[in-house]
């Protein structure tokens, strides 16, 4: 109990006791064990005892800050100090009270000395997750160990479980750039560094792939663009790039490092990564102080060298389907190039023209659609009045001249009403003579105005019964309105009873599906074939696109009218055929394959929304 008083109070003792260089490196120290438990899971505080020049301990870091937690973690790792070797312990009553479950706490050694302690207070009693975190404590402790200023022995931090550990974080993401964050992140806190880079080659350029614990880094442009030049530039020289650099190093080109160090402060190491005898790309180290030394160096290279066939696994899984197939088409390539027999080499090289005649020579791309041709002007010949049908001149098909007739309406009910307005006007002119000749003035303006009436009604009559014979308007064909089998029956007022066109001036409605319109425009040239005259095609022009759709037969389009080049002849009304309009030059394989993409693109739309 005396010991760990003393030690508590050697650890609360004033900062003048404290080294300059613990001095210095408290900041990092701080960060760091914010960072790890801030990222371990079931952590409920921490501190960090770093040796001082009196032989004693003192606090170099604590989290939470003056925490209820921090007096028995001190005296965790004092006693870690004291033994030499990594304790757990349970906590006392006032501990547990604050959370604490269970107490960890890890030496730190340089060779046979221990110079600090790392003490953790654990949330969980469980044995398994204790080893298992004291696993991960021993490796992240080496990064601590170099922020206190200890130099780990060469060779001794890159033993085969942390580089299983450093694959397993690569693989263990769904995505490359979350995997390369946590990497980044792992290998800064592991190696002692303050930010470690990934970037890798990408069209011949490297990017830059993820920063150590910034997981979103994309508005960082600028340190990225400079990251990236520093990458450039050790790959270009294919070789490790130290800034500053060592007086017995080999000279290299370090403007870009310059620039980086001479803005963030540090010092710099990149370190190229290598896969199947090419450069993929580069790890870049920084922190304060001096960069690697040759040892140091050697461990970095080495683990590029482990790391690279991973990162570029990850890149080429995640890579566009247009990339792979284009690398796998190169592999295959290089497979027969290797082979004597001369067949499959021919066999490629006419698949690779056939698919590049098929992507690039363009074809006349034509939109077809059923089409029907109708008169330019319709004149529809109505009934003027209720009556019933007579008789009918005129059948579809027929060609008449204006003026002929047509139809004519039974007139029996208006000859009647004329002869009464005829004799009723008789009437009314006798008496008006009569009272004109006896001088009567007042019934010879009554009779007078009697026989006005009957007259304007008599005219009235006589021009409806005129109507009862319905003639042609226009010069023309009978397109409707066949009459014969209706002779007759009533008719009502305003009833169309046969429609005329003329036989000098057509128009033609395509009916274009909704797929296809949006490549249609006005001025477009195009070819009629006609059902009654395949062997022969019209030209005609869009003249208008009609932006209403219509449904018929099960699916929608939209009605393009277009003037058709040539009138007369054996063109008439009604007839129906396909209309191929012009609409420009496609590539073959566009022309084959348009359709699937637009559909699946439909119904990806229609799945993923």
């Amino acid at each position: 109990m005396e010991v760990r008083q003393k030690a508590i109070i050697q650890a609360r003792r004033p900062h003048t006791t404290v080294s300059m260089k613990a001095t210095l490196n408290s900041a990092r120290v701080q960060s760091w064990l914010q960072d790890y438990c801030g990222r371990a899971a079931g952590v409920a505080g921490g501190v960090v005892m770093s040796a001082a020049d009196d032989g004693g301990l003192h606090t170099a870091a604590e989290w939470p800050a003056e925490g209820s937690l921090s007096p028995p973690l001190i005296a965790a790792a004092t006693a870690a100090v004291e033994r030499a070797r990594p304790l757990v312990i349970k906590p006392s009553v006032a501990a547990r009270n604050a959370g604490a479950a269970r107490v960890i706490s890890l030496p730190l050694k340089s060779g046979d000395r221990a110079f600090g302690a790392v003490a953790l207070a654990l949330e969980s009693n469980d044995e398994e997750a204790t080893s298992r975190l004291l696993k991960e404590l021993e490796r992240a402790c080496i990064a601590l160990a170099v922020a206190l200023g200890a130099q780990p022995r060469p060779g001794a931090d890159l033993d085969a479980a942390q580089v299983l550990h450093f694959q397993n974080l690569l693989l263990g993401r769904s995505r490359l750039g979350e995997a390369a964050t946590v990497l980044a992140s792992e290998l800064a806190a592991a190696r002692g560094f303050e930010r470690t880079s990934i970037g890798l080659i990408d069209g011949g350029r490297i990017r830059v792939l993820a920063l150590s614990h910034n997981a979103e880094f994309k508005s960082r442009q600028e340190l990225l663009r400079s990251i990236a030049a520093v990458m450039e530039e050790a790959v270009d020289q294919a070789a490790s790039v130290c800034y500053p650099a060592d007086e017995s190093a080999p000279p290299r080109i370090v403007l870009a490092h310059a620039e980086l160090a001479a803005r963030a402060g540090n010092a710099l190491c990149t370190v190229p990564m290598a896969c199947d005898g090419k450069v993929v790309g580069a790890l870049c180290f920084e922190r304060s102080g001096k960069p690697p030394g040759a040892q140091e160096l050697a461990g970095l290279e080495h683990l590029a060298c482990l790391l690279a066939p991973m990162l570029v696994l990850r890149q080429r899984a995640e890579a566009p389907w247009s990339q792979r197939s284009a690398e796998a088409f190169k592999r295959l390539g290089a497979r027969i190039a290797q082979r004597d027999d001369p067949w499959p080499k021919l066999a490629l090289a006419a698949a690779v023209a056939a698919l590049a005649a098929a992507t690039t020579l363009p074809l006349a791309y034509r939109v077809g659609a059923p089409a029907r041709i109708e008169g330019a002007v319709q004149r529809i010949v109505a009934a003027p009045a209720e009556g019933f049908l007579r008789s009918a001149h005129a059948r579809p098909g027929d060609v008449v001249k204006a003026g002929d007739l047509l139809v004519e309406l039974d007139g029996q009910d208006l000859l009647l009403e004329k002869r009464k307005w005829e004799s009723e006007l008789t009437q009314y002119e006798n008496t008006y003579g009569a009272a004109l000749a006896r001088a009567d003035r007042a019934q010879f303006v009554i009779n007078h105005a009697k026989a006005t009436e009957a007259r304007a009604q008599l005219e009235l009559v006589e021009q409806r019964l005129a109507r009862t014979r319905l003639t042609a308007p226009i010069d023309g064909m009978v397109i409707k309105g066949d009459l014969s089998q209706s002779l007759g029956a009533p008719v009502q007022r305003g009833e169309a009873l046969m429609t005329l066109a003329p036989l000098d001036q057509y128009r033609l409605i395509i009916e274009v599906d909704e797929r296809d319109v949006a490549d249609v425009r006005e001025g477009q040239k195009g070819y009629l074939a006609l059902s009654a005259m395949p062997a022969d095609s019209v030209p005609f022009t869009v003249e208008r696109v009609t932006p209403v759709a219509t449904s018929g037969d099960g699916r929608n389009g939209f009605e393009v009218q277009a003037t058709l080049a040539a009138s007369g002849g054996p063109l008439r009304p009604g007839l129906q055929g396909v209309a191929k309009i012009e609409v420009g030059e496609r590539t073959a394989a566009w022309l084959l394959g348009h359709r699937i993409v637009d559909w699946l693109r439909l119904h990806l739309w229609i799945w993923g929304g």
